[in-house]
C-alpha cells in the first residue's frame, strides 16, 4: 500500500482495498489504528465506514472498539451495533465502550443497569459516569425508580461525575425515604468535598432516623472540615449509635486543626467509655508532646478498656514519657492492662538491642534488562524492612507507594529520594460505595511516567500495596511492560512472578493499561493466561 501518513492517499486507497488487502497491510505494519483514525472522521460514506469498523473489530477487538470515536456522528449508531453484536462477555463488553464515552450508548447501558447480573450492573454505572455530565438528567430521573439497585448506582454514578448539578442532586438525595441513597448521598458529599453541603449533612447527622445514615454523615463532615462541621462533630459524641459517635471521633481526626484536636482533647473525659477509648486512639495518631501528654493522663482512667488502649497507644512510641507511661501500667488492678504493658516493655527493650533483619544478599533476583532497576514488591508492613534494614540486599531509591484512600504511610517514606504515591482500592470491579476508589486512568499515567524517569543505576525500586499481591503486582506489570516494550508482555509478567510468586495482579489496572499503550490485548491476554494457570496447577 501507499504512505499512509498522508490521509488523502489513504482514504483513496481504503475505497479500492479488498478486506484482505487491508489484513495484510494491518500484519506489515503499514496500516496502523493511529493512521485509521485519522482518516474515519472524514469517510462521508456509510458502507465503507462500517465495512472498517467491521474489519478494524476483527484485527482487534479493542482498538477495533475505540476507533468509533472517531467515526461520523450520523454512522456511529450503526458502528456500536457492530460491537454489540459481538460474542464477547457483556461486562468486557460494557467495559470497552464505555471508554468511547458517547451519549448514545445510554439507552444501552440503562438496559445493562437492569441486568440480572451484578457485574453488568456495576460497569454499566461505570460506563456511565464515563459518558459525564451528558449523563445527568438520566441519572437524577433514576434516583425515583422503583428499583432499589437502579437507585443506589445513579447515586453513585452522581458522586463520581461530581459536577455542580451532580452535587446539587446528590444535596437533594439527603431528603430521600430510601435510606440507601441517603448514606451514599451523603458519603459521595465527603468525598467531592463541596461545602455547599454542609448545612444539609448536619442536619442529617443530629435528625435522620437510619443510625448508619448518621455515621456515615460524620464522616463526610471530617472531608468538608470547618467550625460548623467540628461543632456537628463534637455534638455527635453523643450520638447513643457507636456506628454514629465513632465515626464523629475518626472525623475531627481528618480535619485535625487546633479546633478540632481541642474537641478531641476535651473528649477524653467524655461520660461514654468508648468515646473515649476512640479518642485515646485517634490523639495517639496525631502525637505531638503536648497531645501525648494528655494521652498519659488516662493512664488512671477507671475504665480498664481505655486504661489497655492507652498503653497499646504509646507502647510503639519509645519516649522516655510513654516508657514510663507503660512502667506505671505496670502496677495497673486490671490484670490485662498490666500483661499489656508488661508485653509492650519487652517489645521495646527488644528493639532497641537487637536488629530484627540482617542485610542479606539476593542474587537470583535481577532486574531483566541492564536499563531497568531492580525490583522488589512488598507488604506495606514490610516495606520499611526494604526501606530501613536494606532486607535481602535491597538498595531502594525509587518507591511506588499504593494504598487506600486516607491510609497509613509505610515507615521510610519520607527517606525514600524519588517516591510517587497511589490511591486507591483494591477492587476491580465498581463498587456502590462511594468509598471505594476504583483504579482510574490518572493512575496509571502516573505510574507510566514515574517509571519513564527512573535510572537503573541510582538504585532499585520498591513497589508496595496493602498485601503486596494484587495492586503492587499489577502496577509492577505495567511498568516494566512499558519499559521493555510491545511484544514482551510475558517477560515482564514473568519478572513479577520472580519477585512476588504470590502475585495476582488486579486485572482492571491491567486492562487501563492495555488500552493506554494500546498493546491491543497483549497485557490482558497475558495475566488472563497466568490466572489460568493458577487454575489449572
Amino acid at each position: 500500500m501507499a504512505n499512509f501518513y498522508d490521509a488523502e492517499i489513504l482514504k483513496r486507497q481504503l475505497h479500492h482495498s479488498t478486506d484482505e488487502e487491508l489484513k495484510q497491510d494491518y500484519l506489515r505494519g503499514t496500516l496502523t489504528f493511529d493512521s485509521l483514525a485519522k482518516v474515519l472522521a472524514e469517510i462521508e460514506s456509510e458502507e465503507l465506514t462500517l465495512r472498517i469498523v467491521s474489519l478494524a473489530l476483527k484485527l482487534n477487538i479493542i482498538q477495533g472498539t475505540l476507533l468509533i470515536k472517531n467515526v461520523k456522528p450520523e454512522f456511529q449508531n450503526k458502528a456500536f451495533s457492530l460491537v454489540i453484536s459481538l460474542n464477547i462477555p457483556l461486562a468486557f463488553k460494557i467495559r470497552l465502550l464505555g471508554q468511547t464515552r458517547c451519549p448514545l450508548l445510554l439507552p444501552w447501558l440503562l438496559k445493562g443497569l437492569h441486568h440480572s447480573n451484578e457485574s453488568v450492573n456495576a460497569w454499566s454505572a461505570w460506563a456511565i459516569t464515563q459518558i459525564g455530565q451528558a449523563a445527568e438528567p438520566l441519572l437524577l430521573k433514576l434516583l425515583k425508580d422503583p428499583q432499589p439497585k437502579i437507585r443506589v448506582w445513579a447515586t453513585w454514578a452522581l458522586g463520581q461525575i461530581g459536577s455542580v448539578r451532580s452535587i446539587r442532586g446528590l444535596i437533594q438525595a439527603l431528603n430521600h425515604k430510601d435510606h440507601q441513597v441517603r448514606w451514599r448521598a451523603a458519603t459521595a458529599l465527603g468525598k467531592l468535598k463541596n461545602r455547599l453541603a454542609i448545612t444539609k449533612l448536619r442536619d442529617i447527622l443530629t435528625s435522620d432516623p437510619d443510625h448508619y445514615v448518621r455515621g456515615r454523615a460524620a464522616t463526610a463532615l471530617g472531608f468538608l472540615g470547618g467550625a460548623s462541621a467540628i461543632t456537628a462533630l463534637k455534638n455527635a459524641l453523643d450520638d447513643p449509635e457507636f456506628y454514629v459517635y465513632t465515626n464523629a471521633v475518626y472525623g475531627l481526626e481528618t480535619i485535625n486543626d487546633s479546633f478540632a484536636v481541642k474537641v478531641l482533647l476535651q473528649a477524653l473525659n467524655h461520660h461514654n467509655a468508648d468515646v473515649r477509648t476512640r479518642v485515646v486512639e485517634v490523639l495517639g495518631r496525631i502525637g505531638n508532646e503536648f497531645v501525648v501528654n494528655k494521652l498519659l493522663n488516662k493512664i488512671h482512667d477507671p475504665d480498664p478498656w481505655v486504661r489497655a488502649k492507652v498503653v497499646e497507644t504509646i507502647q510503639s512510641m519509645n519516649t522516655p514519657l510513654a516508657i514510663n507511661g507503660l512502667k506505671t501500667a505496670l502496677n495497673d488492678s486490671d490484670v490485662y492492662v498490666r500483661s499489656w504493658a508488661e508485653t509492650a516493655l519487652e517489645k521495646l527493650e527488644d528493639s532497641s538491642s537487637t536488629t530484627i533483619f540482617k542485610t542479606l544478599l539476593n542474587p537470583e533476583i535481577i532486574a531483566p534488562h541492564s536499563h531497568l532497576p531492580r525490583l522488589w514488591i512488598s507488604s506495606r508492613a514490610e516495606a520499611r524492612n526494604y526501606i530501613l534494614e536494606q532486607f535481602q540486599g535491597a538498595n531502594i531509591h525509587y518507591l511506588i507507594s499504593i494504598g487506600s484512600p486516607g491510609s497509613e504511610l509505610p515507615e521510610g517514606f519520607e527517606q525514600v529520594p524519588t517516591r510517587l504515591r497511589l490511591e486507591f482500592d483494591d477492587i476491580d470491579t465498581p463498587y456502590a460505595d462511594p468509598e471505594y476508589v476504583l483504579p482510574n486512568f490518572k493512575h496509571i499515567l502516573e505510574a507510566l511516567n514515574f517509571m519513564k524517569s527512573i535510572q537503573s543505576q541510582s538504585g532499585d525500586l520498591l513497589i508496595h500495596c496493602q498485601a503486596g499481591i494484587s495492586r503492587s503486582t499489577a502496577i509492577g506489570f505495567i511498568v516494566y511492560a512499558y519499559r521493555l516494550g510491545a511484544g514482551k508482555e510475558e517477560e515482564a509478567l514473568n519478572y513479577i512472578i520472580s519477585v512476588q510468586p504470590e502475585a495476582i495482579p488486579n486485572q482492571w489496572i491491567v486492562e487501563l493499561a492495555d488500552i493506554g499503550l494500546k498493546r491491543g490485548g497483549r497485557l490482558i491476554q497475558t495475566l488472563r493466561n497466568y490466572r489460568r494457570s493458577l487454575t489449572n496447577s
